[in-house]
C-alpha cells in the first residue's frame, strides 16, 4: 500500500469470494496433476472376468495379475452395471421379470428363436374331446418331423378337470381346477372353463417361465389336424404382428350383436373394430396373451351372467368375449381368410386347403349319391370312453372321385373337396396308426 493511502475495508464478501477462487484453483490443479501421473502411472481397470481372475490392464495395455486385486480391493468394476426394473406384481409383468432375471443369472442365456411356436390347447377330459385330442396330437407328431417342424418346440393341453385323465402321459399337460366340476361327466356349455383354465396356465408359467418354449403362443381347439408347420415370423421384430383366423359367423356389428358389445366393453370400443375372430387359432406372443386373458375371463364371466347375452350369442359366445377382450387390450392380430389363412382352412365349408398349415373338421361331411348316404365323416359319432382309449381307424372317402356326389346340404362334391377330405382323413390315419391301445389304464 503507497504511503498515505487509505485500507480499504475488508467484508465478508470478500471473504467469501477468496474462499470460491481458492477451491476453484484446488480443482484445477489437482485434476492436473492426476491426469499428470495417470500418464505415468498404471490404472486398475477390471475387463470382464477380472473379478475372479485378478488381472488388470497396464499402462502399456498388457495384462499382470496381482494379489492385491483378488484380496484389498472390494469397489464394484467400473465397467460393471447394476440394473432395475419396476413391476406391478401381475402374472404378465412376473414372466418377463423372471425371464429376464434368469437371464442375467445365467450370463444372458440363449435367447429364444423367434419364430419358434409353443402349441396349447384346452380340454375338459370327456371321450369326445379325448378322441380328438389324440388325433390331433398325433398329427403334431407327424409334421413336427417335416421340414420347419423343428420350430413347433412346446406343446401343452390345459385339462380343466377335477382329477388327471388317462392321457396325461401321452400328451404333455397342465391341469387347471375347473370352475364347472360338473363338465367332468357333462355340462351344456363345458368351454365356460376355458379362459380361467388358460389364466391358470399362464399364472403358472409367471412363477416358472420354463414352462414357455416357443417365441409364440399357438392356441388350438381339439378338432385340428395339423398337415404341415406353421411357420412364423420374428417374435422380436417389433413390426410384425400374430396371427387369427376371420370366422364369417362372428358378426361384432350385427344389430342383435352390436348393444351387447357395447354393453360388454363399457361403451369403451366401437363394434366396428372388434375382430370378427375366436380363441383358437390364434398366434399370440406370451406376454400379449397375459394380458388379453384377465378381460377374456371378465368378459366370458359376464355374458355368462346375461340371460340375454347367452340367448343371443348362443355356442360362439366364448368367442365374442376373447374379440371384446382384444379390442379392449387393444392387441393387434392380422385376421386372415381362406385359402391364404396360414392357420386353418374348414372342409367342407372351404374346399381347398389353400396356406392353411391345419384342417379344422367343426362341420360333418356326408357323401351322397341320390338320396344314398355313401360315406361319412362326422365327429359327433365318437364321443365314448373306448373310442377315446382305442382310436380306430376311419373310413376314408371312396375312390375314385365321382361328378354327381353331394354333400348333406345338397352341395356338390368338388374333386377339390374330394381331394382335400382324402388327404385330411389320410392324414388323420396316419396318426392313428401311432397311437398305442390304452384300454387297460384304470379309469380316471
Amino acid at each position: 500500500m503507497r504511503k498515505g493511502a487509505k485500507a480499504e475495508p475488508v467484508t465478508n464478501w470478500h471473504r467469501a469470494g477468496a474462499i470460491l477462487l481458492g477451491v476453484l484453483a484446488g480443482y484445477v490443479v489437482g485434476g492436473a496433476v492426476m491426469e499428470t501421473a495417470d500418464m505415468f502411472y498404471s490404472t486398475p481397470v477390471t475387463p470382464k472376468g477380472g473379478a475372479s481372475s485378478g488381472v488388470k490392464i497396464m499402462a502399456d495395455g498388457s495384462p499382470t495379475t496381482s494379489a492385491a486385486t483378488k484380496t484389498a480391493d472390494t469397489r464394484p468394476a467400473g465397467d460393471t452395471i447394476h440394473s432395475v426394473i419396476t413391476g406391478n406384481g401381475s402374472p404378465y409383468q412376473n414372466f418377463q421379470g423372471r425371464i429376464m432375471g434368469k437371464a442375467a443369472a445365467a450370463g444372458l442365456a440363449k435367447q429364444t428363436e423367434g419364430d419358434t411356436i409353443h402349441s396349447v390347447f384346452t380340454c375338459g377330459g370327456d371321450g369326445y374331446q379325448n378322441f380328438q385330442s389324440r388325433i390331433m396330437y398325433g398329427t403334431y407328431k407327424l409334421v413336427q418331423k417335416m421340414p420347419g417342424g423343428e420350430k413347433l418346440t412346446g406343446f401343452t393341453r390345459i385339462l380343466h378337470r377335477m382329477k388327471p385323465d388317462e392321457f396325461m402321459d401321452e400328451i404333455p399337460t397342465f391341469r387347471a381346477n375347473p370352475l364347472h366340476p360338473k363338465c367332468d361327466e357333462w355340462c351344456d356349455f363345458p368351454v365356460a372353463d376355458r379362459p380361467n383354465a388358460v389364466a391358470q396356465w399362464i399364472a403358472a408359467a409367471a412363477k416358472d417361465p420354463s414352462m414357455i418354449k416357443g417365441a409364440w403362443i399357438l392356441l388350438l381347439e381339439c378338432d385340428y389336424v395339423w398337415m404341415r408347420p406353421v411357420q412364423a415370423p420374428d417374435a422380436y421384430d417389433s413390426k410384425t404382428v400374430g396371427l387369427q383366423f376371420m370366422f364369417d359367423y362372428i358378426m361384432p356389428s350385427h344389430p342383435d350383436a352390436a348393444p351387447l358389445m357395447r354393453k360388454l366393453s363399457d361403451n369403451k370400443v366401437d363394434p366396428s373394430v372388434i375382430p370378427r375372430s375366436g380363441p383358437a387359432p390364434v398366434l399370440i406372443r406370451y406376454t400379449d396373451l397375459a394380458g388379453v386373458v384377465p378381460e377374456w375371463e371378465r368378459v366370458t364371466a359376464a355374458i355368462e351372467a346375461d340371460p340375454v347375452a347367452v340367448k343371443v350369442l348362443d355356442w360362439v359366445r366364448e368367442m365374442y368375449a376373447w374379440d371384446v377382450a382384444l379390442a379392449l387390450r387393444n392387441v393387434t392380430l392380422t385376421t386372415e381368410s381362406p385359402p391364404h389363412s396360414h392357420l386353418i382352412a374348414q372342409p367342407p365349408h372351404d374346399l381347398v386347403i389353400g396356406d392353411a398349415a391345419m384342417l379344422h373338421y367343426t362341420w360333418g361331411t356326408l357323401y351322397f349319391e341320390g338320396k344314398t348316404e355313401i360315406w361319412r365323416w362326422e365327429k359327433r359319432d365318437y364321443t365314448s370312453r373306448d373310442v377315446a382309449l382305442k382310436v380306430p381307424m376311419l373310413k376314408e372317402p371312396p375312390q375314385p372321385w365321382k361328378e354327381g356326389w353331394r354333400i348333406q346340404d345338397g352341395l356338390p362334391v368338388t374333386r377339390d373337396l374330394h381331394e382335400t377330405m382324402t388327404k385330411m382323413l389320410k392324414q388323420m390315419n396316419a396318426a392313428i396308426a401311432t397311437l398305442p391301445d390304452l384300454r387297460n389304464r384304470p379309469h380316471a
